[in-house]
């Protein structure tokens, strides 16, 4: 069985930017993510809250000015 130093489950914005700075100091790093399409986390790829406002808003004809 093989010992890692490191393991991050999530490959979000807190799991890439830890896994970046672990590598780079020399660290081994093992990064799990259960989906192959979600590099980045889901506030990327889905959407976070406040965007997800401004598409309701946009759609209720709301303006942003």
């Amino acid at each position: 069985m093989k010992t890692i130093q490191n393991i991050i489950i999530g490959f979000g914005k807190g799991g890439e930017i830890l896994a970046k700075f672990l590598a780079q100091k020399g660290e081994e790093v093992l990064v799990i993510e259960k989906s192959n399409q979600m590099y980045g986390g889901t506030c990327i790829n889905i959407a976070c809250l406040p965007s997800k406002r401004l598409i309701i808003e946009a759609g209720n004809g709301v303006e942003f000015c």
